[in-house]
């Protein structure tokens, strides 16, 4: 019978093992590095023929610029809705008021009797 214990027959497994691998490994490059001298030293870069070069085109002529239509006159726009509402406090806000910026519109409005109108009011602090 041996005298080796179940420990030591382990390391020596486990080292053989390893002992494998690393061989296993250092083959396995050794052909890969082979593989590559071989591949770069047979074959000749294939020779690409020149294209041939294109006849010239005639230049087409340019097109003449279209004239701008002229622009309608503006009709007297109303100005643009810049009144904020508020609809949970029915407060308006107009762009001098302090919580003007603050302030998210749930409604728009162009003048303060156009607000006013709705059943808004303005705020207290301005």
């Amino acid at each position: 019978m041996s005298t080796y214990t179940i420990g030591e027959i382990l390391v020596w497994l486990v080292l053989a093992g390893l002992l494998g691998f690393v061989l296993g490994w250092l083959v396995r490059e050794l052909q890969l590095r082979a593989k590559r001298q071989a591949q770069g030293a047979s074959p000749a870069p294939e020779q690409r023929p020149e294209p041939e070069p294109e006849p010239e085109q005639e230049p087409e002529p340019e097109p003449e610029p279209e004239p701008e239509p002229e622009p309608d006159p503006e009709p007297e726009s109303e100005p643009e809705p810049s009144i904020k509402g508020k609809t949970s406090s029915m407060i308006y806000h107009s762009p001098d008021s302090p919580a003007y910026a603050r302030t998210k519109a749930d409604v728009w409005f162009r003048t303060p009797e156009e607000a006013e109108a709705a059943g808004f009011r303005k705020p207290k602090n301005a």
